[in-house]
């Protein structure tokens, strides 16, 4: 199936731009939402420690820790704890835990803490050590209405090289129900074609609780989807990831609670979505929670149905002639999904962890009519696909620091379909395709930090990967005659990675670097790499940050585009497999400042060796339109990005962004033409977050983006913009949530292509049906607090 051409900001190395709103300081919370940061209450006393059995946990170099207990020495959950400066200028705020333990991470000595809670009288503690203790705070004897502790949150706190935001916080009271939805408003991260991006990186790596995933584009939405917002701890933003995360360059770490108490709880959601048809889902999810033991389950199903159109014009010169085609092309989509993950964890000690678990996805029926009318062919093809994805996972952390992981995928993914195409000069031809895909793959990894004096920490590991592709394509004709050769070819692959790393924190900053050595195999292609990393964060002050990152990666083309296979989407439009299609190798550097830890600026360089994409060219040939994906020399980008978040009293909050950048984009040997183009392309994003009532509880969605001219290879692409709205409704004691959602209103989100480069010819319209409606409804019980999910990749299976 063709796709539209890709936009700056979509494909590895490609900058996206999508921000969201600065949050503001902790509201004061209703006695229905106890979890909820409370407002202060205008009595304080000074605070006292108290020898309970809670203890809090040692505290880390730049942060404050702590426990907050009653008089019966119980842990008091949901207590906000704001850190002012000795100016009582405000510097960063923090929740108590289940354990009534909190954490903030600052520099800042000495410092002031206010203790808040509806139930209890506000408490001061001055002082400048990395641990207070523990907190006793006294019942409150007056119910009064409370006054609030206004100042403005920062978006974003830096640790260790990382940017870290309070995911949570950061999207209060805006239309999101899920972790997905909630990363796409952070700062610099975008959804380009189903994928998130980073502006500034390009592709980026999503990793739960300092785990890779290895999954699909489809399977990481769909599982993060069903991740409620409210049980992410913080979402950590790295633009060089250091290499025991098993993956290079800019990632994103989803840190999950962990909650230790017994406790059994769960969530119910059901979807509609309508994008010219109407498709259903839902799902449950259970989890169970003890000191050691904890289990969960979670199933998800619904229905795709969708349309697309194409409309083509290619004025195509073959044998001294000229030729008008002009295509008219609707594609439909219909289909089920299921979707399974049992996992079991372990916990002998704090220090210790042994989990496994077992993860399948089902698409039972799929079926998609193709539909192509024009002055060169009519065409009619009809396919029916199937495919399962089983994947079993082992992890162990042992105490001392090792970590070892291990899982095996198998994928299956066969298909037929029926194709007729009556071309206008009379002659017709009707065929069978039967294909299919088998996979299998093998994955260890081991990992060992050793911290050192001197702040200074060690990291050592490696990885062993193996998978084996087998692909097939048969033709059987049953009308007139066809130019096509059955393939069949088994693939296998091999990956060996070692890496060395060392880290140090400094008095303001800190300074982090590694090398990483991998061997690669794929039949008779042979490569050996090195990756470097490095990251140097400064702080000139609470107000000033620099950050410089260095950090390089390779990406893999699909298993399905390295065959010799050819796909037909009708009588003139064909798609080529490409056999030794090579791994793109990707080198990236930022320069970010950061003023008062909102206002973010930056200057980037991208530059991918062996870039590959998929791109259009009209054979010399003959008259057929062959869409194939090759590498190419060089894709250079090199910019800027400014992200600048504001607010309009309590009921607006808005960020927008400002990025320019030039594309540069090389490829010598592009079938029997070559380019060597150089675009610059503009990108203006504006998010805004309106609060509609706090009772009920209502919030409204407004965002708008729109992009200059840019290039794809050969391709021009026209400006595109966008619109979308969305509006929440939270209710039963925020228990339960109702969201409406319209993306692309207007439905111009995708570009309008042309080619005009060399004699080739062509104008392409896509995307129609691209206005989508969505409505969703969750309820949690029990207190929901979902478990961490090590995903599976599938990101280079499938056709």
């Amino acid at each position: 199936m063709k796709p539209a051409a890709t936009v700056p900001g979509q494909g590895a190395g490609r900058a996206g731009v999508v921000e969201e709103t600065a949050p503001e300081a902790p509201e004061p919370a209703e006695p229905s939402a106890p979890d909820a940061p409370a407002s202060a209450a205008t009595e304080s006393a000074t605070s006292s420690a108290s020898s309970a059995s809670t203890t809090s946990a040692p505290a880390a170099a730049g942060q404050v820790t702590g426990c907050v207990v009653d008089r019966a020495g119980e842990p008091v959950p949901g207590v906000a704890v704001v850190m002012l400066d000795r100016d009582s200028l405000y510097v960063a705020a923090a929740a108590s835990d289940a354990r009534g333990c909190f954490r903030i991470a600052s520099r800042v000595r000495p410092y002031r803490l206010l203790f808040q809670h509806l139930s209890y009288r506000m408490q001061r503690l001055e002082g400048s050590a990395d641990n207070v203790g523990v907190v006793t705070l006294d019942a409150s004897e007056t119910a009064i209405e409370g006054v609030v502790v206004s100042a403005e949150r920062p978006v974003v706190r830096v640790e260790e090289g990382r940017l870290d935001y309070d995911l949570e916080a950061a999207t209060r009271g805006m239309t999101v129900n899920n972790a997905y939805e909630a990363i796409t408003r952070l700062p610099g991260v975008s959804e380009q074609e189903g994928r998130l991006t980073l502006a500034g990186a390009g592709s980026v790596t999503v990793i739960l609780n300092g785990k890779p995933t290895t999954m699909s584009t489809d399977q990481l939405e769909a599982l993060l989807r069903s991740t409620p917002v409210e049980r992410v701890e913080r979402a950590e933003v790295m633009y060089s990831a250091p290499p025991q995360y098993h993956v290079r360059g800019a990632a994103i770490n989803i840190v999950l609670r962990h909650g230790g108490e017994r406790a059994f709880s769960g969530q119910l959601h059901g979807q509609y979505a309508n994008s010219c048809f109407g498709a259903w889902e839902g799902g449950a999810n259970v989890v169970y929670t003890s000191p050691k033991w904890s289990a969960d389950l979670n199933y998800t199903g619904g229905t795709i149905h969708n349309r697309r159109y194409y409309e083509l014009r290619s004025l195509h010169d073959f044998d001294g002639e000229r030729y008008d085609i002009a295509q008219s092309e609707r594609i439909t989509q219909q289909g089920s999904y299921h979707r399974l993950r049992a996992a079991l964890d372990w916990s002998p000690s704090e220090q210790s962890r042994l989990s496994a678990a077992y993860t399948a996805a089902f698409n039972p029926s799929g079926e998609g009519l193709a539909l192509s009318s024009g002055s060169f062919v009519d065409s009619r093809s009809l396919s029916r696909t199937e495919s399962q994805m089983h994947n079993l996972a082992l992890r162990y952390r042992a105490p001392f620091g090792l970590e070892l992981g291990a899982d095996y995928t198998s994928y299956r993914n066969p298909e037929r379909s029926e194709q007729r195409n009556d071309y206008a000069s009379g002659s017709q031809n009707a065929f069978d395709i039967v294909s299919g895909q088998l996979i299998d793959r093998v994955n260890v990894t081991a990992d060992q930090q050793v911290a050192l004096g001197g702040q200074w920490k060690l990291n050592a590991g490696g990885a062993l990967s193996w998978a084996g592709s087998h692909d097939w394509q048969r033709y059987l004709p049953r009308e007139g005659s066809i130019e096509a050769v059955d393939t069949e070819s088994s693939l296998d692959e091999y990956t060996a990675n070692l890496y060395a790393g060392a880290s140090r924190t400094l008095s303001k900053g800190s300074l982090s670097f590694s090398l990483a050595g991998e061997y690669y195999r794929m039949g008779d292609y042979e490569n050996w790499a090195l990756y470097p990393q490095a990251s140097f964060n400064w702080m000139f002050s609470e107000e000033h940050m620099l950050q410089l990152t260095l950090s390089s990666d390779k990406s893999y083309p699909s298993y399905w585009e390295m065959q010799g296979a050819v796909s037909y989407v009708d009588g003139y439009s064909e798609i080529h497999g490409s056999p030794g299609l090579r791994p793109a190798k990707n080198y990236s550097a930022q320069a970010l400042y950061m003023l008062r830890s909102k206002y973010i600026f930056m200057l980037f360089w991208n530059e991918t060796l062996d870039y590959f994409t998929q791109s259009a060219w009209q054979s010399s040939e003959r008259l057929a339109l062959i869409y194939q994906t090759l590498n190419w020399d060089t894709n250079r980008q090199w910019g800027a990005n400014v992200i600048i978040p504001f607010k309009a009293g309590r009921w607006l909050e808005s960020r927008l962004v400002f990025t320019g950048l030039q594309l540069t984009q090389r490829c010598d040997r592009f079938h029997d033409i070559g380019f060597d183009r150089s675009k610059w392309v503009g990108i203006v994003r504006m998010d805004n977050t309106f609060r509609l009532s706090r009772k009920p509880n209502l919030t409204l969605d407004l965002s708008g983006h729109y992009q200059s001219a840019a290039i794809q290879a050969t391709y021009d692409v026209e400006p595109v913009w966008q619109i979308d709205a969305g509006a929440r409704w939270s209710f039963a004691r925020g228990r339960a949530s109702l969201t409406v959602r319209c993306t692309d209103l207007f439905g111009t989100s995708m570009p309008y292509t042309k080619i005009r480069y060399r004699g080739q010819h062509l104008d392409m319209d896509s995307g129609f049906y691209t206005r989508t409606f969505t409505a969703r409804l969750t309820f949690r019980f029990g207190g929901y607090k979902e478990r961490r999910h090590n995903s599976v990749d599938t990101s280079r299976f499938g056709h």
